[in-house]
């Protein structure tokens, strides 16, 4: 086993290495692209957007002396985000293997949150990188940093502002709660939580119809409103029998979210559900194997990120890409 410095800085040049050779492949096509890419990212320094997705644009669409590099941007600071996201939590558990991180970190880049966001999705893409180093920054406490990622994510794409305010109100809440019985810690969030769910509801009731005059877009193929409900009530359910969940902003974010996301859903806000989902899905993965022990945690995150990766291939999402 690895000592901590040893384990850092072998797996920083790991993801460096893995950041760039898959930029490469990416941008060069090697997976193909979107719809999206073909229908705007392709295109050379789009100025397109309001506020807070014009940097997205800019990014995903960088061109100089008409050599397009975006694509090859996007996949790197995808993947970098990713490995450092993973690596964090590895070293929550005290597992300094290097072969499981680089068996887990390449498999999930290869999964639809990741290879669905290098060409399509891209802004979207942009703005979870940055939300995932936003989330390591919080729970190292480093504020500068933590700031300088979330306005990132704010200006990449308009999801970045629903999950940097519930990121913060989540650091907040443990602040506050800090010294808080489990049970009485459960009691106090539960009820913000059943509240932030119906304050979201209504909220989003009022806005809604501008929501959903955007045009209607999958980026994953199927129906995954229920897995996602799922996996959302149950977490919250679990935050019943394991204080973990209610001790850390991570964990706390990720509850949070948990009822907040519903109000899209419950507003009929269908893709947009959908596509929170999708951006917060190896964050719950990996919340979730936080809940368990070292051994059964290698086991989890392995078997669950192959069943991913196997989902993502049997529903053609890699099929999409021409």
């Amino acid at each position: 086993m690895l000592k901590v410095k040893e384990f850092n800085y072998l797996s920083t040049n790991i993801i460096l290495l893995v950041s760039v050779v898959f930029a490469i492949l990416v941008g060069s096509g090697f997976y193909g692209y979107g719809h999206d890419f073909y229908e705007a990212y392709s295109k050379p320094n789009l100025n397109w957007g309001g506020l807070f997705d014009r940097l997205g644009y800019r990014i995903s669409t960088y061109t100089i002396d008409e050599y397009h590099i975006g694509v090859h941007l996007v996949t790197f600071i995808l993947t970098l985000s990713s490995g450092f996201l993973i690596r964090e939590h590895i070293k929550f558990k005290q597992s300094y293997s290097l072969i499981f991180f680089l068996l887990l970190y390449i498999i999930a880049i290869h999964t639809w949150p990741i290879i669905m966001s290098t060409s399509n999705a891209m802004r979207q893409g942009l703005s979870m990188s940055f939300i995932f180093m936003t989330m390591i920054a919080a729970s190292r406490k480093n504020f500068y940093w933590m700031i300088t990622f979330s306005m990132l994510a704010i200006f990449t794409h308009k999801t970045g502002i629903l999950l940097v305010l519930i990121i913060y109100f989540a650091i907040i809440l443990n602040k506050l709660f800090n010294n808080y019985s489990f049970k009485n810690k459960l009691i106090v969030n539960t009820s913000i939580g059943f509240f932030a769910l119906i304050a979201s509801y209504y909220g989003l009731g009022l806005v809604g119809f501008i929501l959903a005059g955007d045009e209607a877009s999958r980026i994953i193929s199927g129906d995954f409103r229920l897995p996602f409900a799922l996996i959302s009530l149950i977490y919250i359910g679990l935050s019943f029998f394991y204080k973990n969940i209610l001790n850390n902003s991570f964990n706390l974010s990720m509850y949070y979210f948990s009822f907040i996301s519903l109000a899209f859903l419950l507003n009929g806000l269908n893709w947009q559900y959908e596509r929170l989902g999708m951006m917060m899905l190896i964050p719950y993965i990996l919340s979730y194997g936080i809940l368990l022990n070292r051994f059964s945690y290698k086991i989890y995150l392995t078997l669950t990120l192959i069943a991913l990766i196997l989902l993502t291939i049997i529903t053609g999402m890699y099929d999409a890409l021409k």
